[in-house]
């Protein structure tokens, strides 16, 4: 194709949506068309649209094959479109309503003229130009959300604080335009009688005209209704594929399925060693592949859980202990120990704390747990932070374990860690949570000797976005 002809087709094109629209105008004034009809219309006249949107590219790639990029857009500015209409385009219209859609059209209404240059065609004049409401007379809005004026996000304000909410509404086509703000205790009464289509919290509303406009053009839809009932589903299930929820789904299906490769038949279990604080058992599995293994497990204390804890005292400071743990090697630790039975998890990190350290603390959480060796011990420890640490009685002597300890800054707790002074596996991870599950906050309350330094951070959820 040529660039002639692709300038005939496009005239040929403009032609018979000129054409189309006039033959629409004179069924509409002879009678109230359907809903159906109008949807119809609607479809008509946006093929017609996309049809003369490709004519143009054409036209341009053709002028590109004559000129370059350099000087295509002279050809275009140079190359006019015109041709005339026949005097009773659009005359079952009324004078006004029709002075509008000629201007719309680009048609001069004293010569009915339709005169243009490629360039403008190109680069400025939007094809896409029809809206539904035109047609069906009505408007179709997108609730977008709430707008929230009250105290909490601008100030003090005084009345009744659902006065201050508003719903936000645009029209379906006019989403970049400004909002309308509807009070929100006249929200229902606004909507009444209105085509309403709702935005969700993870399916914004420039999507929503995207989908709407879809669903028009989706001939298995017969009428206004069904296009925003389609609407309304397909926001629906794009919204719950977007949740948390549904991603969490996913995963964790995709994990069971690569687990369920790998997990073996429990068959039996027997003791190889039985001391005073150690127990090795070998337990038998049957793995899917049809293979019997055989696993050692180590059961520390009878299999009792343990705690480690960040003792922060009311200056800042951190508690540090020390132990005989390996020859000549010096490791630094976080206050440490076992969960008796029937003891709650904060109690036994308030006894462990006070019974190596001497100190107390009235502000305790939990900020982690973990599995300390998976593939040879079933214990769990729970990670503690201790706020507002006070020196209350002094360490006990008379135990198993003796146990030294000492008090250091935060800048001194990180060289700990980082020359691995501190170099015990669940103390690093203990410091990590410490790091990266709490916030500083260092509230002081008044009259009082308690002094929050830092709390549980409200954890985002990474599926959540």
């Amino acid at each position: 194709m040529n660039f002639e002809l692709a300038k005939e087709e496009y005239i040929k094109l403009k032609k018979e949506k000129f054409n189309y629209i006039d033959n629409i105008s004179k069924i509409s004034s002879k009678k109230e068309l359907s809903e159906y009809e109008k949807l119809e219309i609607y479809r008509s006249l946006k093929e017609y649209e996309f049809k003369l949107t490709e004519a143009i590219k054409r036209i341009k790639n053709e002028a590109f094959k004559i000129r370059g990029d350099l000087t295509t857009n002279c050809l275009l500015r140079n190359t006019i479109i015109e041709f005339d209409l026949e005097k009773s385009f659009l005359s079952s219209i009324n004078p006004d309503k029709k002075k509008i859609i000629f201007d719309q059209l680009k048609i001069d209404i004293e010569t009915f003229k339709f005169k243009s240059n490629l360039h403008y065609l190109f680069y400025y004049y939007n094809e896409n130009m029809t809206r539904l409401d035109d047609i069906i007379q009505k408007p179709i809005y997108v609730w977008s959300g709430y707008y929230d004026y009250s105290e909490d996000c601008i100030g003090p304000l005084f009345g009744d604080p659902k006065d201050y909410i508003y719903s936000i509404y645009r029209s379906v086509y006019d989403l970049h335009d400004c909002a309308i703000e509807i009070p929100n205790k006249e929200k229902d009464k606004f909507e009444k009688d209105k085509l309403i289509i709702h935005s969700t919290r993870y399916v914004n509303y420039f999507e929503i005209g995207r989908i709407f406009e879809e669903e028009l053009q989706n001939t298995k839809n017969k009428s206004l209704n069904d296009c925003i009932t389609a609407t309304n589903e397909r926001i629906k299930n794009l919204n719950y594929t977007r949740t948390p929820e549904y991603k969490e789904k996913v995963l964790l299906d995709r994990i069971n399925e690569l687990y369920k490769n790998v997990k073996g038949e429990f068959i039996q279990s027997e003791t190889l060693y039985n001391g005073n604080f150690l127990s090795i058992l070998r337990e038998t599995y049957k793995l899917p592949n049809e293979r019997i293994v055989n696993k050692e497990k180590v059961i520390k204390n009878n299999g009792k859980n343990a705690v480690i804890v960040i003792a922060i005292t009311k200056d800042n400071k951190f508690l540090i202990t020390f132990q005989n743990r390996i020859k000549d090697k010096l490791i630094a630790e976080f206050p440490a120990g076992y969960i008796e039975e029937n003891e709650d998890v904060l109690e036994a990190a308030k006894r462990e704390l006070q019974e190596e350290t001497g100190y107390t603390s009235d502000n305790l959480f939990i900020v982690d747990s973990v599995y300390t060796s998976p593939g040879i011990d079933n214990s769990i420890t729970y990670i503690v932070i201790a706020n507002n640490s006070i020196k209350t009685c002094e360490t006990k002597t008379d135990g198993t374990e003796l146990v030294n300890y000492g008090l250091f800054s935060e800048n001194e707790l990180q060289y700990l860690i980082i020359n691995n002074i501190m170099c015990g596996a669940i103390n690093k991870l203990a410091f990590y949570s410490l790091v990266n599950n709490t916030d500083h906050c260092n509230i002081i309350y008044a009259k009082t000797d308690t002094t929050i330094y830092v709390r549980k951070k409200e954890l985002k959820n990474p599926l959540d976005n």
